[in-house]
């Protein structure tokens, strides 16, 4: 008759093959002791019994003593594992905000430069004038043509960056003095935008627009008006300057020198009050600084009389 083993843990009979084998070759088990298969012996009757030893104390598991391995080295950094993928947040510029800082910054550059233009035109009429009774040299003559190109075109250039950096800094201030008050500002950007940028518009609604954020300040409401005054002059100058160049003739030539440079003094008059107008609602002085806050107090009359 032959025999099996009977796996501990789960169930299986093994028949037995020569020497008995220790573990289950299904589950890795324990075998129980070989019973014959026609016998159905009770567990306490299969000639064996559980004995329970700590591992150090098992044969044939582990060693006693463990041999030391090396320490893991790796030639280069491991790709394995986790990765932290770091979001790394987009910061957009705000170009209406960065336009608005630097519009005291491109209004002083273009005063500068029509200022330059002024003497440079006074230059220029002045070579005319002497040129009527004797021979300029050519270099003088082109060192006066570049430096009234120069500051001709460059005062164009940051005139035109003083505007659009104007209507940002009027968006900003208005926004903050409807905030400040608690109320919504009546006026939408585009019209805003609009009564800048359209021509003829741009000569009334800048001052409009500038009014509504004023208050009741005596002295801002006359600059305001001051400021105007020029604008619309200067515009009206540009437009006469333009009539005045296309008619023809050798004196008619040379009063347009004295015409531009006119023009040039009056645009950076405009520049120079522009940059007043913007420092007065900030609350600076001229050159940028905090400027000095007045305060009222109530007086006596007794006080006054003595």
């Amino acid at each position: 008759m032959s025999l099996v083993q009977v796996c501990a843990r789960c169930a299986g009979r093994w028949p037995v093959v020569g020497a008995p084998t220790q573990w289950c070759p299904r589950c890795h088990g324990v075998l129980l002791a070989p019973v014959r298969t026609d016998q159905h012996l009770p567990p306490d009757r299969r000639g064996f019994r559980w004995i329970a030893r700590p591992p150090s104390q098992r044969s044939g598991l582990a060693p006693d003593h463990p041999v030391a391995s090396p320490t893991p080295r790796y030639t280069e950094i491991p790709r394995w594992g986790l990765r932290d993928r770091i979001e790394i947040p987009v910061v957009r510029r705000d170009w209406q905000k960065l336009l608005a800082d630097k519009t005291a910054f491109f209004l002083t550059f273009a005063a500068s430069l029509y200022g330059l233009a002024v003497l440079a035109e006074v230059a220029r009429y002045a070579i005319l004038v002497r040129n009527r009774t004797r021979l300029i040299d050519p270099a003088v003559l082109a060192v006066s043509d570049a430096t009234v190109f120069v500051s001709q075109v460059g005062g164009a250039v940051f005139a035109l960056l003083s505007g659009i950096s104007a209507v940002c800094w009027l968006l900003r201030i208005r926004r903050r003095t409807f905030d400040r008050s608690k109320m919504s500002d009546p006026r939408s950007m585009g019209e805003v935008i609009a009564g800048c940028a359209v021509p003829g518009l741009n000569l009334v609604m800048p001052g409009v627009f500038l009014l509504e954020v004023i208050g009741r300040d005596p002295r801002a409401v006359a600059l305001v008006r001051v400021w105007w005054s020029l604008w619309v002059f200067g515009a009206a100058l540009v437009v006469f300057n333009w009539f005045w160049r296309s008619r023809p003739g050798l004196q008619v030539m040379a009063d347009g020198v004295l015409l531009s440079a006119f023009t040039a003094l009056v645009a950076s008059a405009t520049a120079v009050a522009t940059l007043m107008v913007v420092r007065r609602l900030e609350g600076r002085t001229l050159t940028g600084s905090k400027g000095a806050i007045t305060r009222w107090v109530i007086a006596d009359r007794e006080a006054l009389a003595s």
